[in-house]
């Protein structure tokens, strides 16, 4: 156990409530033909034997970007020398163009890339709500997008958000000094998603929390009287877990806890020393080993 320090921030997470989620999906399909995907008219200069990278971004994704040849109006150049061009991908929503100059100089004045596009061909709106959330807090709708994400992944995004977020979820900034090598261990091991437990008396508050960002401090790089340098502060910004781990988990077996009686145990509940494992010893029989996520 390591204490912390003032400030320790506290943030009832009212605002942070989400029930009604609606996700609006652009579903995308390949064009059959090649088209221009992208195009330039800016002028290009290279001398012999010099090479240029252009970046070609598209509006929509493509496939099957086809090679830049001047037989087929890709390139118009001037000049001596010959352009050589490469490109990095042949799909995507970016490119690079790789031009060198061969045999002399040469003045570009238009580039274009041509492939298949992927345009979006129609729009899905993915929709869920939590309506007993809704009843005791009011209509509080999700503000943000899911980019990229086809209707499966949106709709699996939607329950996610209602399961974690149509109730409540505190978060704190709690700030811990390295007072000595056990404070300042567990202070430097502590990684993002690790969950920690918190209590603070005076705010009655005693519960689980997931670290949700970390911000190292090192104060004082010299001694100042009796005290040593440097000092290190660490402030964790965590949010309540929100998960209930079962009383009764699900064992075979055993008089209480088995169909229709044992719980099977949420993710938080999985203990590395007590879940079953096939061939361990202890943890490999029935009665003692426990079911997890």
């Amino acid at each position: 156990m390591v204490d912390f320090i003032d400030p320790f921030e506290y943030e009832i997470g009212w605002r942070d409530i989400v029930n009604d989620v609606q996700l609006p999906v652009g579903e995308r399909s390949p064009d059959p033909a090649i088209s221009t995907v992208w195009e330039s008219e800016d002028t290009i200069s290279l001398s012999i034997g010099e090479s240029i990278e252009v970046r070609i971004e598209t509006s929509d994704p493509f496939l099957d970007g086809q090679p830049i040849s001047s037989a087929l109006g890709d390139i118009i150049s001037t000049g001596a020398g010959v352009p050589t061009i490469s490109l990095s991908r042949t799909s995507g929503q970016s490119t690079t163009a790789t031009i060198t100059a061969v045999g002399g100089s040469v003045n570009i004045t238009y580039l274009r890339l041509r492939a298949r596009s992927l345009p979006v061909v129609k729009t899905v709106l993915v929709a869920a709500t939590d309506s007993t959330s809704i009843a005791r807090h009011g209509d509080r709708t999700y503000p943000d997008s899911v980019p990229w994400a086809g209707r499966h992944d949106a709709f699996a995004v939607s329950q996610l958000l209602l399961a974690q977020y149509s109730e409540r979820r505190p978060t704190i900034a709690v700030r811990i000094v390295s007072s000595d090598l056990t404070a300042h261990l567990e202070a430097v091991t502590r990684q993002i998603s690790d969950l920690i437990t918190v209590r603070n008396a005076e705010l009655g508050l005693n519960g689980d929390f997931f670290i949700e960002n970390v911000q190292h401090t090192l104060a004082r790089m010299t001694e100042q009287g009796d005290c040593p340098g440097p000092v290190h502060y660490a402030t964790f910004g965590c949010e309540q877990s929100g998960i209930v781990v079962a009383d009764n988990p699900f064992r075979f077996d055993v008089v209480g806890s088995g169909f229709d009686d044992g719980v099977f145990d949420p993710t938080a509940a999985d203990n590395p020393t007590t879940v079953f494992i096939f061939d361990h010893a202890t943890q490999g029989q029935f009665d003692v080993g426990k079911f997890g996520t």
